[in-house]
């Protein structure tokens, strides 16, 4: 008989395997969903570096026109207190001569 029960055990065992194809089915499922909410994530996380990495670029660009703008305001700041700049200045924005001066003004 112990022989018999054994055998009797793998043939449950064995009748029992077309049941677990319901539970194939839910393993694969499962493993489906999480590739499919993985790549999602994914490609979400992708879209958000790209944005990311333009808005860097565009930054980058904006700071290095900022520092130059900077440059040109402390070069004009050297010059502001000389008195060539003053003259300058008078001259060009104001329309002004030294005495002893003669204007000519042509027409084209």
């Amino acid at each position: 008989m112990g022989r018999n029960s054994k055998k009797d055990k793998r043939i449950k065992y064995s009748k029992g395997e077309g049941g677990s194809s319901a539970m194939r089915v839910i393993v694969v499922l499962f493993f489906l969903i999480l590739f499919v909410v993985g790549a999602s994530m994914f490609f979400n996380q992708k879209s958000a570096l790209d944005r990311v990495t333009t808005r860097s670029e565009s930054l980058a660009e904006k700071e290095a026109a900022a520092s130059i703008e900077n440059e040109e305001a402390k070069a004009l700041m050297k010059k502001v207190g000389t008195d060539t700049f003053t003259e300058e200045m008078a001259r060009n924005e104001l329309g002004m001569v030294m005495p002893g001066e003669t204007v000519y003004e042509t027409q084209n």
